[in-house]
């Protein structure tokens, strides 16, 4: 699997399918990545490789490089911590054998956000949230079930009033702690990468010891480049990438089509040109 040519503009390494909570199917985001000039694009759906193999084939027919990937839900005390995985093929072990178990924790999570709101006065019916999901269940879902429901004029709004960390029908996420998660994408023969940083809610001081501690287990990169990054963080983040040796990476976390931010946007400046052939260099 070698990079194709192109700038960092070519390039997206964060983007989802129906597979897990995206509007297109792999083979709709393959072509999607096509027509708006991206030859590199990394499939990254939650806690599952579903897509993988449709993503496969399709970037072989359309000329579109498909890195494998996946995007792991990982256990901290606060904030929320998303762990990219870039894989050496689309079912590598042992990750194959956690995602079961990985599955059962995150259905179990949403149930207990369902109840949650039922208890707030916010019903949503558990068959019309797992209904809206084609492939792996998450808070997308429910809150487009808040949305037909009339608790919520639109998926940001139902995040903003019932989801997000903090709001009133949050529950924390369940299963793989930060190391346990960087081993795994390791062991796996992958490059592990930290997503969204800004997430986690750490000072700067606090969030480079923490990725340090990662980067000691074999964490490959950090998420630098993203368009929603103001020049400070960015700069943060690059900062700690160039401290201990990691890949600054980037990608748009594209989900649909109209959405914030297009396939290939990586914010400004983009990627390095050498990204992806560095993150590939990391996978065994």
């Amino acid at each position: 699997m070698s990079p194709a040519p192109g700038g960092a503009g070519h390039v997206d390494l964060h983007a989802h399918t129906t597979a897990s909570d995206g509007d297109l199917t792999p083979s709709e985001l393959v072509a999607a990545a096509a027509a708006s000039g991206v030859t590199v694009i990394a499939v990254t759906d939650h806690d599952t490789v579903a897509g993988l193999d449709e993503a496969a084939r399709a970037g072989a027919a359309a000329g579109v490089t498909v890195i494998p990937g996946i995007e792991l839900t990982v256990r901290v005390p606060h904030g929320s911590m998303h762990l990219l995985g870039y894989l050496p093929t689309t079912r590598p072990d042992p990750l194959m054998g956690r995602l079961g178990e990985l599955a059962a924790f995150r259905e179990d999570r949403i149930r207990a956000i369902v109840a949650r709101l039922a208890e707030l006065g916010v019903s949503v019916e558990w068959d019309d949230v797992r209904g809206r999901a084609a492939g792996q269940l998450g808070r997308p879902h429910v809150a487009d079930a808040l949305v037909a429901a009339g608790h919520a004029a639109g998926r940001d709004d139902a995040f903003d009033r019932w989801l997000a960390d903090g709001r009133p029908a949050h529950v924390a996420s369940l299963g793989l702690g930060p190391v346990e998660a960087v081993r795994l994408v390791v062991d796996s023969g992958g490059a592990p990468v930290l997503a969204h940083p800004a997430s986690l809610r750490l000072p700067a001081r606090h969030l480079s010891s923490f990725v340090q501690r990662l980067a000691h287990h074999g964490l490959s990169g950090i998420e630098v480049h993203r368009p929603e990054h103001t020049p400070d963080q960015r700069d943060s983040y690059a900062t700690i990438a160039r401290r201990l040796r990691l890949i600054a990476t980037g990608g748009s976390d594209f989900h649909r089509p109209g959405g914030p931010f297009g396939l290939g946007d990586t914010g400004t400046p983009g990627l390095a040109a050498d990204t992806t052939e560095r993150l590939l260099a990391r996978m065994r």
